[in-house]
């Protein structure tokens, strides 16, 4: 028979330490986040709904119900354990009555009314261009409203053999380093970006935005190999 109170405290404890290795190993984290934020609060005046696709363990759907109190967000996400830790989260906060969240993908969300905006940070890279991309895109673009933003961050650029993000992938270990994060934890971080990421460049994003529905991407955060952009759906 489990404990609910122990469950409770292990899953937070399980939130918190994803949510420290993913700050300290993605360069600029916590601005890029802030930043999402500040964008979709701009955009919507603090109102209506957004979308949040990736919700984890929910850091990103607190940021945005604290910043904006009248604002009400969906977050999904597959992943139902990271969505389990995502639901003390947001309880802990007092936000149950504007947060809701789903397990589930984009295209098996339930009817909604178009949404007013919506995030996909650091999600996109995970998933390759042979046309899943474009479907995870154009599934977002169907459930905006026209008009609405999509704020979006990825790793991209060219492969690591090129020149550029080779020379970027070792400033990255440098902050790694210098983070406190230890140099074997550092090598597998890299082989799962090897294994599992897949980072397209700015142009090729601007094309899939295009044909997915959106207008062109405005870059409003860089760091090392990382950026975000917010886009508009046109269509």
């Amino acid at each position: 028979m489990t404990n609910p109170t122990v469950d409770r405290i292990y899953a937070a404890e399980k939130a918190q330490a994803y949510d420290r290795r993913i700050r300290d190993a993605i360069p600029g984290y916590q601005a890029l986040h802030e930043l999402a934020c500040m964008v979709v609060a701009e955009s919507t005046g603090g109102h209506g709904r957004v979308l949040v696709t990736g919700a984890g363990t929910g850091a990103e759907c607190v940021a945005l119900g604290l910043a904006c109190p009248t604002l009400h967000v969906v977050g999904i996400d597959p992943a139902k354990d990271m969505l389990a830790l995502a639901e003390h989260k947001v309880a802990d906060h007092g936000l149950t009555e504007r947060v809701r969240l789903y397990p589930c993908e984009v295209k098996e969300l339930p009817t909604f009314e178009p949404f007013d905006a919506a995030t996909l940070i650091l999600v996109l890279h995970f998933i390759p261009d042979d046309g899943s991309k474009l479907a995870l895109l154009t599934d977002l673009a169907k459930r905006l409203k026209p008009g609405a933003p999509l704020v979006l961050a990825d790793l991209f650029g060219p492969g690591w053999d090129d020149d550029w993000q080779g020379e970027l992938r070792i400033f990255w270990r440098h902050l790694q380093t210098a983070a406190g994060i230890a140099p074997a934890d550092i090598d597998k971080g890299f082989a799962h970006v090897d294994r599992d990421i897949h980072p397209v460049t700015e142009e090729r994003l601007t094309e899939l935005l295009a044909e997915a529905g959106f207008g062109p991407p405005l870059p409003f955060f860089r760091a090392l190999c990382f950026g975000g952009w917010v886009t508009l759906r046109v269509k």
